[in-house]
């Protein structure tokens, strides 16, 4: 079963027994964090629900943002870079957490294979994805020569006054 986030204003026991009858929590954190994140937050902590906290990376948090980060030193967030990203990442834990190795789902064998197929499939995905964005330097970042715009003198000219 999934469930999302209630409104804000949600009741304490409503929370409870969200958080308490799931067996995993995602956490996303984006640039900010409303009511009743933080309460869902201890609740999961102090039911030790398993958490995974997710957070979008490149992004400037709101004051309350940075706040609740600062309140949590020792958490390591699994960044993410876009919404695809993210989606893979939830559907790969998805997977490794339904091919649990008691089958604590009861899941046939042939859906258990199926499983391990589709997330081979995302890994390699990820895997090609991560290596195309690996790139050698190049243009200012193999090194570069920053040129005053108030000197007259032309790239040519400095290279010959050098010689």
């Amino acid at each position: 079963e999934i469930r999302r986030t209630p409104a804000e204003g949600a009741k304490y026991d409503d929370l409870w027994e969200l958080i308490g009858n799931v067996d995993r929590v995602y956490f996303l954190l984006g640039r900010d964090i409303t009511a009743p994140a933080g309460a869902e937050w201890q609740l999961a902590l102090q039911l030790e629900r398993s958490l995974l906290p997710l957070r979008a990376a490149h992004v400037r948090l709101t004051p309350a943002g940075q706040e609740f980060l600062h309140k949590n030193p020792f958490i390591r967030w699994q960044e993410f870079d876009s919404a695809a990203e993210l989606a893979q990442i939830v559907t790969l834990d998805l997977l490794e957490m339904l091919n649990h190795r008691t089958n604590r789902y009861g899941l046939s064998i042939t859906e258990l294979e199926t499983l391990r197929l589709h997330s081979e499939r995302l890994q390699k995905r990820a895997a090609a994805r991560a290596a195309s964005m690996v790139h050698e330097p190049g243009g200012a970042e193999g090194g570069g020569v920053i040129i005053d715009p108030l000197r007259s003198e032309t790239a040519e000219d400095l290279l010959l006054s050098r010689g």
